[in-house]
């Protein structure tokens, strides 16, 4: 009988640490999506702190599919003011679904899909873009932060020429 009680115990205490593990997990996972839909509501509303509260100090970056520009390292500032020149003017709508977060320690990678619609209200003109994100971040004493963005175009559609982002 003490046998089986001391089984019962020393499998009582993993699964109370598998618990506490896969809690601990879901508390990243969801906190890595709250990050990346920040970033997604941060540019619609015009919101460029809490944009630049996403990033680390320096990040990768590859929109190569939309730009025509080569992946690159820049400092999470100077992509904020080009976020905030390319959009300011425009209203927009980023949609962001099924996130595919896996967490490794202190670094995650958060795949999903998107669609950014932008409109130009002087002339109703609009760009969409149909697309997924990989989003590379790491957890810092702030919380988790983006250290990466790769945007990997599906399609586009309406007018490029309203969106300073765009590649003509």
């Amino acid at each position: 009988m003490a046998d089986f009680q001391a089984k019962m115990a020393a499998n009582e205490a993993v699964q109370a640490m598998t618990d506490e593990r896969s809690f601990s997990r879901l508390q990243d996972t969801a906190a890595v999506i709250d990050v990346v839909l920040g970033f997604a509501r941060s540019l619609d509303v015009k919101d460029w702190a809490a944009c630049r509260r996403c990033f680390e100090d320096e990040i990768e970056t590859d929109y190569s599919d939309l730009r025509g520009e080569p992946p690159q390292t820049v400092k999470a500032d100077d992509f904020v003011a080009l976020r905030r020149a390319a959009l300011e003017r425009l209203k927009t709508l980023h949609l962001s679904a099924n996130h595919l977060v896996t967490v490794d320690g202190d670094r995650a990678t958060c795949v999903s899909a998107a669609v950014i619609h932008r409109f130009r209200p002087e002339d109703g003109e609009r760009f969409d873009t149909y697309c997924a994100y990989t989003h590379a971040l790491v957890r810092t004493p702030a919380g988790w932060k983006i250290s990466k963005v790769k945007q990997t175009v599906y399609w586009n559609t309406g007018n490029p020429d309203i969106h300073a982002g765009a590649r003509k």
